[in-house]
This record gives structure tokens, sequence and C-alpha cells, in this order.
């Protein structure tokens, strides 16, 4: 436990030292995507929003508050990979392996294309299938109950961007989990015992992607998440390799390790 601390100690100082530039990217794509939100607002109104409801804005900023927090979702997509890269250098140093983690040119590209592949494709299912079905499906049950449906546009868009999103990260599982298992991260057994806690985890973004929704609604979104888990298991479980790294030893100067400070 005590070393698991020490470990992301070590990463979140790597972080703050980057802070500047994690900010910088982070501002920039804040920045540059505000001003294609109106569009996209426009067209998730078109491909979504069911037809017979309608859409209003409850107070004078609301339009303007929604733009900005999708201009922050991409922004926070667009950072996220440098996050990444920082969380994995930081977590190289903490071995003594010269080169912990084996990664030739070809191999970066084929992951980094395979990232957003996968992310392509959640995003797709969410916004193309999923999202869909369930708007209408719960149109139909208000319209059923003699409801006329008058969503927030601020709830609607952003229920639909952060659903998109989550999926989108959602279907990076099977490469983030073979990644660590592979490397002597995590292990498959370790996966294992947690996967009760780690439903309890995904229960709890459905929840947080749903604000005030009931828990059929919850459970339309966390059940998806569920099953992509165990399928990413799977995965992991067929080509998955534990290998374990060393820990950092000063004294040991052999050829091929290095003390790193």
């Amino acid at each position: 436990m005590s070393e698991a601390i020490e470990n992301l100690s070590a990463i979140l100082l790597t972080l703050r030292n980057k802070l500047l530039v994690i900010a910088g990217v982070l501002i920039t794509g804040i920045i540059l995507s505000f001003q294609f939100t109106g569009p996209l607002i426009e067209r998730m109104k078109v491909d979504l929003l069911p037809e017979g409801a309608k859409l209003v804005y409850v107070s004078p900023l609301e339009v303007m508050m929604l733009e900005l927090k999708l201009s922050i979702i991409i922004g926070i997509l667009v950072t996220l990979p440098i996050v990444a890269f920082y969380v994995y250098r930081a977590i190289s140093k903490r071995y003594s392996i010269k080169v912990p983690i084996s990664i030739g040119k070809g191999q970066f590209i084929f992951l980094s294309l395979a990232v957003i592949i996968m992310f392509a494709l959640g995003a797709s299912y969410s916004y193309f299938l999923m999202l869909p079905l369930f708007l209408k499906f719960l149109y139909m049950d208000a319209a059923d109950s003699g409801v006329t449906a008058t969503y927030s546009v601020f709830k609607f868009i952003s229920f639909i961007a952060t659903t998109t999103a989550v999926f989108g990260l959602v279907f990076e599982l099977p490469i983030v989990l073979t990644f660590l298992t592979r490397n002597g991260f995590v292990k498959y057994s370790t996966l294992v015992t947690y996967r009760k806690h780690i439903y309890v985890l995904v229960v709890f973004i459905a929840a947080v992607v749903t604000p005030g929704a009931d828990v059929f609604s919850q459970m339309m979104v966390a059940v998806p998440m569920v099953i992509f888990f165990e399928i990413s298991m799977i995965i992991v479980r067929l080509i998955g390799v534990k290998n374990k790294l060393s820990r950092p030893d000063p004294s040991v100067t052999a050829v091929g390790i290095t003390r790193r400070n």
C-alpha cells in the first residue's frame, strides 16, 4: 500500500511540474473549440431531439454556459493524451530498467491509431445507436402518460455530450488494460479481485452522467459499460502478459540498469 502511495505521489509531482503545459493545451482547446459549439448544438438537436419534443432555455446565460461546457469537454479530451504521456513517463522513472516499456515507432503508430479508432467507435455507438433509442424511449414513455416533453437545452445537450465522451473513453478499456497487464503494472488477478468495486464505480459514473434521472435511466448507461468492461477482461485474459517490472535500486549499476532520480 505504501509503495502504491509512493508511486502515486511521484506521478502527481510530475504532473504538477508539467501543469503549465497541460493548462496551455487545455485552454487552447477550449478557446479554439468554443467557436464551433453553436453548430455542434444545432447538429445534436437535429440528430437526437425526438419529434414533437421542444428545447427551451430557462435562464439568460444558459446557452452560453452550455457552449462553454462543450468547449471544456472538448478541451479535456484534447488534453488527455498529453496527461497520459506524462503519467507514462512518471511511471517509467519509478523503475530501474532503462526502457521499461519497449514501444517501437511502428507499435506507437499502431497504438495511436487503435486509441483513435476505439474512441470513435465508442462515441459513434453512443451517438448513433444508444442515445437515439434511449431518448426516443423516454419521450414515448412520457407521451403515453400524457406529458408534453419540454427539455432544458443545457441539460439535454449536456447529457448527449457527456454520454458520448464517456462511452468514447470506455471503449479505450481493452487498450488501456491490455497495455497495463502486458507491462506488469496491473495483474489480471487484481482486476478480477476488484471487479465488484469497478461495478460500483461504473454505477457512480452513470449517476454522474445522468444527474436527476431515475434508476432505469442510469442502468441504461451503466449496463453497456459493464458489458464492455467484461469484454475488455476477456481480451486481457487472452493476450495480456504479466511481466514484472523491477523497482529501482540505487546500489545497482549493471548494464541496462540505471539509477533514476
